[in-house]
């Protein structure tokens, strides 16, 4: 099943674990790891041999769309207001509010979800205008996926309240990316800071009527809960929300000091009056649920828990694959095929030889220009981009996932790429940071797909698994830049990135739909990769219980764009042109892997 132990070249456990600490975003190049998985058939839409499209029908679905848009929108007004596209309409009711936990909450959800199935339903896709048919089965999988889960709502009480990314972690970086460029985003502002113990009393309620009862969670787990609020509950003049309303209102360049000095009176009561009780209560509503000891930690250890693992990671992966087990053997497989191309070149490369980047120094300004122009080289122009990096001040460091991007500078036509001192003063973790979150990344993944004006419908109905796929897609290219590296060491680096992810893919699945514990996570990696180094275990063994698929949905994403590209390679011989390839990619994501393969397909044989 795994590759055999072995004793690798000292450099490649310390390079595993490096990767772990750069935190699990990559990618490669052609010439990287050859990849073999089993996928689900390829199929491509047939040609139609009844009646050209229809304008009524194509007008009819180009109506649902909108109305999709504007249902699903209103749901969730921080998504609509924080997303990086140009949004086409305004949702009704539009008001500074957080989303509905509440059983009325889900079921307006769910009938919207049902209300589109119906309606794909009596709309006949062969009428339709050819480039509307892509975006009549994006709809169809979504409304199917979407519905399939749709027993299992006590599951995202699990997502709800994870120490690693719950709402209480979650929501100060939702508030943080919120854009504050005039007076009237800053009322909304504060109108959403009041909203805030409702919410968290919403939380709490669904918390006493489901913990215990369909979900349950370990003693550590709450305490680790409760302890992702307490950053919150400090007094103002420690409060990072605080510290960063001051900073991000001094953007408003036309606000008088009389005016200023009021907005900061009035967000400090805010979050004196409002947001710290309300992370006080729902502390003290975590320590305050029953905690139960289990066999199994992970998914695998709650009521139906496997069954929801499985929908969640085929409905956020997108992937091709059918089942959990496919999958497994298809990162398993890949994983093998590193093992043996990395023992090829570590028995060919000399002892000092390096697998480090940047094997030159670079300001991050520098070196962010740097990769945009090698981007330019291999992937199709994004447009002119316009971002400033931004080192975050330590004491608002948790107010972001570091590193990001900040999108409340679009006002201004930029983005900001938020990145901590740490990573600013350390070259390696700079190249993974800026190729990953900047170019050929996330930002330029964005910034290009912003011409598609089906963009803020496809990023509110989400397809993880294709955008996160992207960016580390994105940093394994960057790796093949040329960076200074030799061939054989840029083919190391890719590959022992690609290999811990993979090992991180794996051990989520292990943990959460085959019941591993903590000693089988430290057993594996000892005997397989001789990775002893304290803390790295229990990391990943954590991560897989307080964020079940997260690792698993972006190798997943990354496994399809690898697999796809050696096809087309293989295929296309001399006539393989990456920059196509790539153009090929954007132009039909974010979508379901299912139907980019359908589409590749056709793309091959053109």
């Amino acid at each position: 099943m795994y590759p055999p132990a072995r004793s690798y070249h000292p450099s490649l456990s310390l390079l595993l674990a490096a990767c772990m600490l750069l935190c699990c975003q990559g990618c490669s190049r052609p010439g990287g790891e050859a990849i073999k998985g089993s996928c689900s058939q390829e199929t491509s839409r047939p040609e139609s041999s009844g009646p050209s499209w229809s304008a009524e029908i194509s007008a009819e679905l180009h109506q649902l769309t909108q109305e999709l848009y504007e249902d699903l929108s209103s749901l969730d007004y921080v998504a609509w207001l924080t997303s990086p596209y140009e949004e086409p309409i305004q949702p009704s009711p539009f008001y500074p509010a957080f989303q509905d936990l509440t059983e009325t909450g889900w079921n307006q959800r769910l009938e919207i979800i049902k209300s589109l199935k119906f309606q794909l339903g009596i709309l006949d896709p062969a009428l339709l205008a050819p480039d509307q048919r892509d975006m009549y089965d994006i709809l169809s999988f979504f409304a199917d996926k979407e519905l399939a889960m749709a027993s299992m709502k006590n599951f995202r009480l699990l997502h709800y309240l994870s120490p690693e990314c719950g709402l209480m972690v979650q929501i100060p970086r939702s508030l943080n990316a919120i854009p504050l460029n005039s007076r009237q985003d800053v009322e909304d502002y504060l109108l959403l800071l009041s909203d805030l113990p409702r919410l968290f009393k919403d939380l709490g309620e669904l918390c006493r009527e489901e913990a215990g009862v369909s979900i349950t969670f370990t003693s550590q787990w709450l305490q680790d809960a409760a302890s992702a609020c307490a950053p919150y509950c400090l007094t103002p003049e420690h409060n990072s929300l605080v510290s960063s309303f001051s900073r991000r209102l001094e953007r408003i360049e036309d606000l008088t000091q009389e005016e200023r000095e009021a907005y900061l009176a009035r967000n400090q009561e805010a979050i004196s009056q409002k947001v710290i009780p309300a992370y006080q209560k729902l502390s003290q509503d975590i320590r305050e649920l029953p905690a139960q000891s289990k066999p199994y930690e992970g998914l695998c250890g709650q009521k139906n828990g496997r069954d929801y693992y499985r929908l969640f990671i085929l409905r956020a992966s997108g992937t091709s694959y059918s089942d959990i087990h496919q999958l497994k053997q298809g990162i398993e497989e890949q994983l093998k095929q590193n093992t043996l191309t990395l023992d090829t070149l570590l028995s060919q490369l000399p002892e000092d030889s390096s697998e480090h980047l940047p094997a030159v120094t670079r300001s991050p300004e520098l070196l962010l220009s740097f990769l945009a122009e090698e981007t330019a080289h291999y992937f199709p122009f994004s447009g002119t981009p316009s971002i400033e990096i931004e080192t975050v001040p330590a004491d608002v460091e948790d107010l972001w996932k570091l590193p990001c991007l900040d999108y409340s500078l679009q006002e201004s036509g930029s983005a900001g790429l938020l990145i901590s001192q740490h990573i600013a003063e350390n070259q390696e973790l700079l190249y993974d940071a800026l190729s990953s979150t900047g170019f050929p990344g996330k930002y330029y993944r964005e910034n290009y797909l912003k011409s598609n004006p089906d963009m803020p419908l496809l990023s509110l109905l989400s397809f993880p698994g294709w955008e996160q796929g992207w960016d580390l897609y994105g940093r394994s290219c960057a790796i093949s830049f040329d960076n200074g590296l030799l061939p054989e060491e840029k083919q190391l680096a890719r590959l022992s990135l690609s290999s811990f992810l993979a090992i991180h893919a794996l051990i989520d699945i292990q943990v959460n739909y085959y019941g591993w514990g903590l000693e089988d996570v430290q057993d594996f990696l000892a005997e397989h990769y001789s990775m002893k180094e304290e803390g790295i275990a229990e990391t990943l063994y954590r991560s897989a219980i307080y964020s079940p698929g997260s690792s698993v949905i972006t190798y997943a994403g990354y496994l399809e764009i690898r697999q796809m590209k050696v096809l087309a390679i293989q295929q296309l011989g001399d006539t393989f042109d990456e920059r196509s390839f790539h153009q090929f990619l954007l132009e039909k994501g974010p979508a379901p892997f299912p139907l980019i393969r359908s589409w590749f397909s056709d793309w091959i044989s053109r």
